[in-house]
């Protein structure tokens, strides 16, 4: 593998490891909100349009992120290009050709996934007539346990080759503990409001 073909590599890695620690970020705000949501009922029933606004849009950009990962779109930074590459740059490792279709199979098997990708298909990046009526939110159902097992799941799948091939490991959920610290700051803001306000 050439050090030019090592750079187009690891710069799809990068982009699939930025996508899952951004996901992670999202996943981990969503969880910091919803904790809220149950002990203070009241305070999101007060501003409860800022707060489907703010839970709309992290699943939005939560699901197109993830539907990123397996994009099979020729020149889109998923998992697709980056076995591609692998296979390319490396016709002969027979041990790394194991390890790719390994990975390919597990994320093919992933159910999670095929509900990211329904989402972002007919909801997300186009509404389709097939997204119209409960059925379809009733079949496509995702938690936030099934999307952190998802997104933790990928990392697996991105480190099980760029582990033995050039040391490289991701960090995808160093942005949780601040997403936490940083929605517990919103919410005491928001309930010395309007204390402050009656002064």
């Amino acid at each position: 593998m050439s050090k030019n073909q090592q750079r187009n590599l690891i710069g799809t890695a990068d982009a699939i490891g930025d996508d899952l620690a951004l996901a992670w970020n999202h996943v981990a705000t969503l969880r910091a909100l919803q904790k809220h949501a149950h002990s203070n009922p009241k305070l999101i029933e007060v501003h409860n349009h800022f707060f489907f606004t703010i839970t709309k849009a992290l699943w939005d950009v939560l699901l197109l992120k993830l539907s990123h990962c397996t994009d099979t779109k020729r020149e889109a930074k998923g998992f697709p290009k980056f076995f591609r590459q692998l296979k390319k740059y490396s016709p002969e490792e027979a041990t790394l050709e194991e390890t790719i279709k390994k990975q390919e199979k597990v994320l093919q098997q992933l159910s999670t996934q095929e509900k990211v990708k329904k989402w972002g298909n007919e909801i997300i990046a186009h509404h389709t007539n097939a997204a119209d009526g409960l059925q379809f939110f009733e079949d496509h159902q995702v938690t936030l346990d099934e999307v952190e097992k998802l997104v933790t799941k990928h990392r697996d799948i991105l480190q099980a080759s760029t582990f033995p091939l050039f040391n490289l490991g991701f960090k995808i959920k160093d942005h949780g503990p601040r997403a936490h610290r940083g929605v517990n700051k919103l919410f005491a803001s928001l309930k010395e409001s309007p204390t402050k306000q009656s002064r």
